[in-house]
């Protein structure tokens, strides 16, 4: 496969340099980080052929035979259950011409290609292709679709192009994911809605903006933003990204409480729990007291990321009376809260790209975004983690510093943050 035509040079590195010091004497990247095609496709090649993505939930999958054909930046990616009840995961590619074996989503006993019709069970064995018996040396056993690695946790499920890559587990705990998240239970939650939207940004914006509290209180103050302790929150960096635990009302209007908490919470937190965690490199997983909303993000190209936003609610709630009508509140508040972002993402996107754009410094609210930009670097430019590490104690030196100088302007902790829902 041809290069990508990009390399890592002098002048790179030092226009990253601004990026690569501490927070509070920090820049965010240059405009080029999201509009250059060729850094796109070193991306994909260094970041997105090599981690491990969200691609669904087990409950989409039922029954052997179901199915979905996605794309992610351009790979045709497969994804069924299997005879056997097993989740597999293949390149959507024949092995004739390329063409895709599958497209959309549904049940099917086997895959057939559109094109020449060659034909592969749910395991991804080629079961026939016509005029094949003529040729003189062609291996019908060993001519299967590629697969890909797929493994799941909490009900998610995740593929990893790279046959070499650790395994998810690992993955997830080298952050902790499994540790701060197990508490949640999202394996025994049920998708209630599920909103995608093609969104007109990099894909780097996506889980920017949503470790973005700067703005919450800006964009978001007519929907959630107005009952959120932008001021005083917390994010808990772990080794490539971050969780925290703060308050805010849940994804409803006026955070009306729709359900009730989930059953296994009852007792542990407050209606004004919240937390987050970011599970590298484009999954946002957000949990309410009463709810989860993981957003997973996939790059289309360099401006353009389909966003697919997942609502989970405890199955015993589907057999509820009244569900539908609860959960289209719930379905329609996150699509606002998404909505209220769009327009502003399509102008970031517009205003990185301008020969006007010099990038500004990075806020103590941007902690994580900082974070993030220098996990990407890491990958991007193939480094190891000890500078990084240096980088986290000095941050949270800087950040101590100005506290104990600015502890005195702060409105005094979350109990002032919020007021009871009218």
């Amino acid at each position: 496969m041809p290069g990508t035509g990009f390399h890592v040079d002098k002048n790179i590195l030092a226009e990253v340099a601004q990026t690569r010091a501490g927070l509070l004497e920090s820049k965010h990247l240059p405009g080029w980080f999201y509009t250059s095609p060729e850094l796109f496709q070193h991306e994909i090649d260094t970041i997105f052929m090599k981690e491990w993505l969200c691609v669904g939930r087990l409950e989409e999958f039922p029954n052997p035979g179901d199915y979905a054909a996605i794309r992610i930046a351009g790979e045709p990616l497969l994804i069924c259950r299997g005879n056997s009840g097993e989740m597999n995961a293949f390149r959507n590619v024949c092995r004739h011409r390329g063409v895709e074996v599958a497209t959309g989503e549904g049940n099917l006993a086997k895959f057939t290609c559109p094109y020449h019709a060659w034909v592969y069970d749910l395991e991804g064995k080629l079961m026939g292709a016509p005029h094949v018996k003529e040729l003189k040396a062609f291996d019908v056993a060993g001519c299967n679709l590629p697969r890909v690695q797929i493994d799941n946790w909490g009900g998610y499920i995740f593929i990893n192009f790279d046959a070499d890559c650790q395994s998810l587990g690992d993955y997830l705990d080298e952050d902790g994911i499994r540790d701060f998240a197990a508490f949640l239970q999202p394996e025994n939650t049920r998708v209630s809605h599920k909103f995608v939207v093609d969104v007109p940004c990099n894909w780097k914006f996506v889980p920017e903006n949503l470790m973005d509290m700067y703005h919450v209180g800006v964009i978001h103050k007519e929907s959630f933003g107005g009952h959120f302790p932008v001021a005083n929150f917390r994010f808990n960096l772990k080794k490539h990204g971050y969780n925290a635990t703060y308050e805010s009302y849940t994804m409803a209007p006026k955070g009306v409480n729709l359900f009730g908490t989930m059953p296994w919470l009852r007792g542990k937190v407050e209606e004004l729990f919240a937390c987050t965690t970011w599970i590298r490199p484009t999954m946002n997983m957000f949990g309410r007291h009463d709810l989860i909303q993981p957003w997973v993000a996939h790059p289309i190209d360099e401006k353009t990321t389909r966003v697919t936003i997942y609502t989970q609610l405890p199955a015993e709630y589907f057999e509820l009376p009244g569900f539908a009508e609860k959960n289209k509140i719930y379905g329609d508040f996150i699509q606002l809260v998404a909505t209220e972002d769009l327009t502003m993402l399509e102008s970031l996107q517009n205003g990185v790209g301008s020969r006007g754009f010099v990038p500004g410094p990075t806020v103590k609210l941007e902690r994580a975004i900082h974070h993030l930009l220098n996990y990407y670097l890491d990958r991007l430019l193939q480094e190891d983690g000890g500078a990084r590490t240096r980088r986290h104690e000095d941050n949270r030196d800087a950040l101590e510093q100005a506290e104990a100088v600015h502890g005195a302007a702060r409105d005094g902790g979350y109990s002032r943050s919020f007021q009871a829902a009218e």
